[in-house]
């Protein structure tokens, strides 16, 4: 038996490999996009491109049950589902949830809940359960949420398999809604197995598509001009919290769905504080000002670092700071190819601060992965590839000396190396300062 469990295993572990690899395959058809700016807004992104990405999953996992709660949050601009579900379903209704039951017919089905008149005159009308409905969502099957129970009870008497696709969180997190579900069901009925199936999405959101990479650009170009509406006001005495709120007006001025992440906005010795929040201080002559902001496109995000002098001048004891943070982005940039992983370009960007003193004053990794999250799913454990989208952000900081840099990018990687999708905004040195100048003009 103990042998049969291995062979089990195994089977399941290169099936689960090959899986993977073949999702990012399907979804990695990353070609050398050109690269100018875009000018115009992307198309969104199309009901037939979310009905593929299930039906990759459901290829993935094998037979059996996977549910995925909606778990957004709501905001200005409403609810907006959180970033597994959106990636699935291209779907905001808050409280919908997700089931798939891959394997002989490949069944998926989207719950929304039941409408309630009372509480629709608070909140808004629900939609009603119609076949335009289910042209608009792209689902051949919508129900209601209270079905729910009776969909699983039945499903395990044919395949006793669920599937966990949402993210793995740690031991001090709460247990996930579907995993806690998994847990009742399997408490109740014999022989159900819970299987751990988060890795498949999480491969196939690693490498993006040229739809998923234009939307990273388009949220790019409006921070890049965001940046510039801030750069227009900044001067000694206005408060950090103003600027945050050019910045945040821009962003909707042109389209942007939110902040991709609360800005940091910081001047003088708040640039050596890695995650600033207050925002509270005013700007003073000889300082620096780093900015570490982003907009969000079609759910898409752009992630983007730029320091600037108050003054419109670097020092000379800033600007030895400011070109080793430079030279490091650059060296890090240079990196950037298939097959090597972000630890290889960290420890390129480290070697470059390393070599100028002040390596131990580099206290946070060099990238990230970039898209429907800031931090982005990923395993970092796994290579480079055509289609994945990484900042580069390096950072020096001297608390002591109220100087902290940081700049940061955001590429694609390609076929041969990388393209840098932030290419457009300067940063260059002597470029930042004439940025300013053309921006206070």
């Amino acid at each position: 038996m103990r042998n049969r469990r291995l062979t089990l295993f195994a089977f399941r572990a290169s099936r689960a490999a090959l899986a993977a690899v073949t999702a990012a395959v399907i979804f990695a058809q990353a070609v050398e996009v050109p690269a100018q700016a875009p000018t115009a807004d992307p198309p969104p992104i199309g009901m037939e491109v979310f009905k593929a990405r299930r039906q990759a999953l459901m290829d993935s996992i094998g037979a059996g049950t996977a549910i995925l709660y909606s778990q957004g949050r709501s905001g200005e601009t409403g609810y907006h589902a959180d970033a597994n579900f959106w990636y699935l379903t291209g779907n905001d209704e808050g409280g919908a949830i997700l089931v798939l039951q891959p394997g002989e017919y490949d069944r998926e089905i989207l719950l929304t809940p039941s409408r309630d008149t009372e509480d629709e005159r608070w909140t808004g009308m629900r939609p009603a359960l119609t076949e335009s409905l289910k042209v608009a969502w792209g689902f051949d099957d919508i129900r209601r949420t209270g079905s729910l129970n009776g969909m699983l009870v039945n499903n395990m008497k044919h395949t006793p398999t669920l599937h966990l696709i949402s993210p793995l969180v740690s031991p001090s997190s709460d247990v996930p809604k579907d995993l806690e579900l998994y847990r009742k069901v399997s408490g109740r009925i014999p022989g159900v197995e819970i299987e751990n199936s988060s890795h498949f999405l999480e491969s196939m959101r690693m490498v993006k598509s040229d739809a998923e990479v234009a939307a990273i650009e388009k949220a790019i170009a409006v921070t890049h001009q965001g940046i510039t509406d801030l750069l227009a006001a900044v001067r000694p005495g206005i408060y950090e919290y103003q600027l945050d709120g050019i910045l945040e007006e821009s962003f909707k001025r042109r389209g942007a769905q939110h902040m991709a992440f609360d800005p940091i906005v910081g001047a003088g010795v708040q640039t050596a504080i890695l995650h600033y929040e207050r925002r509270d201080q005013p700007l003073k002559e000889g300082q620096l000002l780093l900015l570490d902001v982003g907009a969000a496109w079609d759910h898409y995000r752009g992630d983007i670092s730029r320091t600037v002098p108050v003054d419109g001048t670097f020092t000379p004891e800033q600007a030895e700071i400011y070109d080793i943070v430079l030279a490091a982005l650059n060296a890090a940039i240079d990196a950037v190819k298939p097959g090597v992983t972000t630890r290889d370009v960290h420890e390129v960007a480290r070697d470059v601060i390393r070599r100028s003193g002040y390596v131990d004053d580099f206290i946070h990794s060099t990238s990230h992965h970039l898209g429907l999250q800031t931090h982005d799913a990923a395993d970092y454990g796994t290579p480079l590839a055509p289609g994945m989208v990484i900042t580069i952000e390096p950072g020096i900081y001297l608390p002591d000396r109220e100087i902290g840099v940081r700049i940061e990018d955001d590429v694609v990687v390609t076929k041969t190396g990388c393209r840098v999708l932030s290419a457009a905004i300067p940063r260059d040195r002597v470029a930042v300062e004439a940025w300013l100048a053309a921006a206070r003009r």
